[in-house]
């Protein structure tokens, strides 16, 4: 299929894929995935695309199979202390996402933004739920944050930590003994305890990393 152009063009080619009427929709990104978003009268209709606009994939989630759907304001898969620089903040503020998850799945994050603007795109979470609300009103809600994300585990923690620990202080101690001239035993150390630090700090934040990457968790 040929790219949409607009807001009447893209209703059309998902109400085709869909065989149902589209109550509400909209073009938004999963992780790094393009996908075209449809609200039917029974089910969630996802249509991923290649960036030619080609269909890849496409799903039906029926709403027996969801959990919830929910539409925030701006970025919710981003923690707002990465959303400090001007540029994040405006970004965030052009920004809508539809959350739901289904009964055996992750957390799922879908991301619209202004721009293609198709009919005001970052507002398409909340044409949808506004829909859906008249359809299904006991899937719109939205529970804690923390009870539908996986908790991390002090031991996945560890795991990663030394991983990284491991990584960076290996790549470092050929950087410092390579530049530094200062041999091989000190080169490990400054290595090893660089490796700690960045180790300690990044640990923590690879599964923010991942539900930004993947739009899920």
């Amino acid at each position: 299929m040929a790219q949409v152009k607009n807001s009447e063009e893209l209703r059309i080619r998902l109400q085709q894929a869909a065989g149902e009427d589209i109550l509400a929709f909209g073009w938004g990104v999963l992780g790094m995935k393009n996908v075209f978003v449809a609200l039917t009268p029974s089910a969630v209709f996802l249509e991923f695309i290649s960036f030619t606009g080609n269909t890849k994939e496409s799903r039906r989630i029926p709403f027996e199979e969801l959990e919830f759907v929910y539409a925030i304001a701006g970025d919710a898969s981003t923690p707002k202390l990465m959303k400090l620089n001007l540029e994040s903040q405006i970004t965030d503020a052009m920004t809508g996402t539809l959350l739901f998850k289904e009964n055996t799945g992750k957390l799922t994050h879908i991301l619209f933004r202004k721009m293609p603007n198709h009919d005001s795109n970052n507002k398409a979470p909340f044409r949808i739920t506004e829909k859906l609300t008249a359809a299904k009103p006991e899937l719109v809600h939205m529970p804690e944050l923390k009870t539908v994300r996986k908790p991390q585990s002090k031991g996945g923690c560890m795991r990663r930590f030394a991983i990284l620990t491991m990584i960076i202080a290996a790549v470092l101690t050929v950087v410092f003994a390579v530049t530094l001239k200062e041999g091989w035993g000190m080169a490990s150390i400054i290595g090893f305890s660089t490796g700690v630090i960045f180790g300690g700090i990044f640990a923590p934040m690879i599964p923010i990393f991942r539900r930004m990457l993947t739009g899920q968790g």
